[in-house]
């Protein structure tokens, strides 16, 4: 995977930890940082994921991957951490 590639996904992973933000009502118990890097590390992971598996050439299918591995980590870790404070 090119320097590029990751390049594109941790901006990628950015701008999906931004909207994860934007769209999660206000108080969110994930801080605005911590979105933002669970975006980044779904974005390269899922990347990284397909990359491991098709190799080169899937750039539009790991960049796909690795935005919904992103969201998924963003709904889920913030998911978690309401339950996790409720029980409190």
């Amino acid at each position: 995977m090119s320097f590029f590639t990751l390049l594109w996904l941790a901006a990628l992973g950015l701008g999906i930890g931004a909207l994860g933000r934007a769209v999660v009502k206000k108080g969110s118990p994930m801080a605005t940082w911590m979105t933002t890097v669970v975006g980044v590390i779904g974005a390269v992971g899922g990347g990284s994921i397909i990359h491991a598996i098709l190799g080169n050439g899937h750039t539009f299918v790991a960049t796909l991957l690795g935005v919904a591995l992103a969201a998924l980590l963003v709904m889920a870790i913030t998911s978690w951490q309401r339950t996790r404070g409720e029980d409190s």
